[in-house]
């Protein structure tokens, strides 16, 4: 793996942004390679072509090979650098380790008073996170530090009392630890079958393994064994106990005012679990209440993981308007989502995305023509290339649907002729079979004169619509083929189908 290459390829805007003010600093020649390269590496021209990077970078040089891989290092340090200082204050326990580094400079420039302060610092800020393993080193710090003091100064003694204090805590800490793996093997071991309520079957399991209460009841230890808990309800499908498991979980968690800073990030998460929960099991009422919860907790602390989980508030806005019959305000939602994305720049998940749901919605609207608008952008050549196979074959799909709908058949012939060439090998796969007869079924309903009244066709069409799988919240599919199908043979609207499916 090229390090340099992977961290350039996951660099957010923010980032980008920062180390380009970074490198700024200084002026040398030197400096504006350094940028140079960093712009090449990221703009993957040259990912399989390193020699004619280097020609590019050193185009009147000879010998460049070192001078090249001396770039690079210095590269990858300057990178290093701006991520540290950007994100120096990202947690806790970063800030921790920064007033650590800080008090390591100024003991090695003798000045131990500040050397001092700043491990105090340190140890205040690991007490309140229970940094055990951050402590250790801090207290064996300060103690270090004593013998620069004289004896009244600081009291050797107090620092060792809370050093033995800490590993006993610590100590206690592992034992959690492994208690929280022995309960979730027990646990997953029993997969909650049905008929064994999940309070019962974990304090048998505690009973069984011997787990005292006290590291029972740490925020810690309670947190990895709900985890387990909703990973083996969500490997059982079992979505009506999981969202009741969820729910439950969350109103006991903040009564016991588990979720803290430190905690932030585990809220968000099963906050995201909740509104997925509830959606699956077709409760958009509720569903919608959590996902506003969600984006009040994004704002916290900061806009902490704002950027980690916004589209995830998003992405859970637009199932439920759309599964609520409120296009029109998936609509706005989704042209807002895009004028943010051309001003910031995003990922090419976040693009697809956007822009299918609002093809769809578009779509669902009767407006097929803006729809078809909207989705001819992904399909330019500086953007489709970027897309999984997977996704590229998702919306040549939907193209072809709306152009058939657009009564554009002869194009829709031409495409699924070249849909078929391109995809070839996933359309052999068993898990695109549907699609496969599908592409079948479209073409024929093409080049039928009268594809309604075509008794073999139809036929077909009947097969394929009470054979299709069902609607699944979070399946990955954009449109419903058994239900299109379904909703040609009755002359209906493919949403009102789509709408009463998702209905609880």
């Amino acid at each position: 793996m090229d390090s340099l290459l992977e961290i350039i390829k996951n660099l957010k805007k923010e980032e980008i942004r920062n180390f380009k003010i970074f490198t700024k600093r200084f002026h040398r020649q030197e400096d504006i390679k350094i940028t140079t390269l960093f712009d090449l590496m990221r703009s993957g021209i040259y990912d399989d072509d390193e020699k004619a990077m280097i020609a590019k970078l050193f185009a009147q040089d000879k010998d460049v090979s070192n001078a090249y891989y001396r770039l690079k290092n210095r590269l990858k340090t300057e990178l290093e650098k701006s991520l540290l200082n950007l994100h120096h204050n990202l947690d806790e326990k970063i800030e921790t380790i920064n007033l650590v580094t800080l008090s390591s400079i100024f003991s090695y420039k003798g000045q131990y008073d500040l050397s001092l302060y700043y491990l105090k610092k340190a140890e205040k800020t690991a007490l309140q996170n229970e940094y055990y393993d951050l402590l250790d080193f801090i207290y064996s710090q300060i103690i270090e530090l004593t013998y620069n003091f004289n004896f009244d100064e600081v009291n050797p003694l107090e620092y060792i009392e809370k050093r033995k204090e800490n590993n006993r805590k610590n100590s206690v800490f592992m034992e959690a630890n492994n208690a929280i793996a022995a309960v979730s093997y027990s646990l997953r071991k029993s997969n909650l079958s049905k008929a064994e309520d999940i309070d019962h079957t974990l304090q048998k399991a505690l009973k069984e393994l011997n787990i005292a209460n006290e590291i029972y009841k740490l925020p810690n230890v309670k947190l990895k064994i709900h985890y387990c808990i909703r990973s083996v309800l969500l490997q059982n499908k079992d979505f009506s106990r999981l969202e009741k498991y969820l729910i439950e979980s969350f109103n006991s968690f903040e009564e016991e005012k588990i979720f803290t800073k430190s905690t932030h990030m585990p809220k968000i998460s099963l906050l995201t679990w909740i509104v997925n929960a509830l959606m699956v099991n077709k409760k958009w009422n509720e569903a919608i209440i959590y996902t506003e919860e969600l984006h009040e907790e994004l704002n916290k602390f900061n806009k902490l993981y704002y950027d980690n989980f916004i589209w995830t508030y998003y992405q859970s806005l637009i199932t439920i308007y759309i599964s609520s019959n409120q296009i029109e305000k998936a609509i706005q939602l989704l042209v807002q989502i895009i004028e943010v994305q051309a001003n910031k720049g995003m990922q090419s998940f976040y693009e697809f995305n956007t822009h299918v749901n609002l093809a769809l919605c578009y779509y669902f609207k009767g407006n097929i023509s803006e729809g078809i608008k909207v989705l001819s952008r992904l399909f330019l050549k500086d953007t489709y290339p970027k897309f999984s196979v997977e996704n590229q074959f998702s919306i040549s799909l939907i193209e072809i649907i709306l152009h058939y709908e657009n009564a554009n058949l002869d194009y829709v012939t031409y495409r699924i002729g070249e849909i078929r060439r391109q995809f070839k090998t996933l359309l052999k796969d068993t898990l695109h079979q549907e699609e496969k007869a599908f592409l079948k079924i479209l073409l024929n309903m093409c080049n039928k004169a009268d594809p309604m009244h075509d008794k073999l066709l139809m036929s077909q069409m009947k097969e394929f619509a009470s054979g299709a799988s069902k609607v699944q919240i979070g399946s990955g599919k954009y449109i419903e083929l058994g239900l299109w199908v379904q909703s040609k043979i009755d002359k209906k609207h493919y949403y009102s189908y789509l709408y009463e499916a998702l209905q609880a």
